[in-house]
């Protein structure tokens, strides 16, 4: 999995050559026409490989965030205290790593914050002199050069991921990612340049004596 998001991180910002415009035009127009939940779907492998490669050589010790937490016992609302453990770029990695193309920055900063949230509520609480007379509160706090703002807006904002951004995305992959739910679309972006790897005939830039594959969401003898 490493391999496939290491090939997608090197060939992505180049885009490719196309052979004949109709060709993306009629993938282009396909993929416009599909239901929005699939081309969410879609945007997200752009996001979730953008983010991997804006942090790549980010110190991965990194602070991007943390959770203040805060009780209130006797009517009383105490001071917002830090938490630890706090979000690194390390636990963003890891999450966008662990299941590629399924999350993107915000989702992953998301899931550890309600985890976290859920486990410093509770130590709280625990921790309360009065049991059932005390709230508890949490907050995450972005480091403000990670914070959504200050990130680059493909990151973070689909409508910011073009449909041009997701062809080439999906043609610089050297294989689709396992679970891949999309093999009609694999005849069209053959032609584009996509390589043996989607189970398209060995281009000119392929090594010698490549072989196609069989798409990963498609079974052998599959055409559409």
């Amino acid at each position: 999995m490493r391999h496939l998001l290491a090939g997608l991180l090197v060939l992505l910002p180049f885009g490719c050559s196309i052979v004949d415009p109709d060709d993306r035009a009629e993938l282009r127009s396909r993929i416009a026409a599909m239901p929005p939940g699939n081309i969410s779907l879609l945007k997200q492998v752009v996001m979730n490989v953008r983010a991997w490669d804006w942090l790549e050589y980010k110190d991965k010790n990194d602070q991007m965030g943390k959770l203040q937490c805060r009780y209130q016992a006797g009517g009383q609302w105490s001071d917002w205290a830090d938490q630890e453990p706090r979000y690194t770029v390390a636990d963003m990695f890891e999450c966008l790593i662990e299941r590629p193309f399924a999350v993107t920055y915000v989702m992953c900063k998301d899931e550890w914050e309600s985890l976290e949230r859920q486990l410093r509520e509770t130590d709280l609480m625990n921790s309360l002199p009065v049991p059932g007379g005390s709230s508890v509160e949490c907050r995450f706090v972005w480091d403000f050069r990670y914070e959504p703002d200050n990130v680059p807006p493909e990151l973070i904002d689909p409508d910011e991921v073009t449909i041009d951004d997701v062809i080439d995305a999906m043609i610089g992959m050297p294989a689709p990612p396992p679970g891949w739910v999309f093999p009609e679309l694999v005849p069209l972006l053959c032609p584009l340049g996509a390589g043996p790897g989607w189970g398209c005939p060995p281009g000119p830039a392929d090594p010698a004596g490549a072989e196609p594959t069989v798409p990963t969401g498609a079974e052998p003898g599959d055409s559409r």
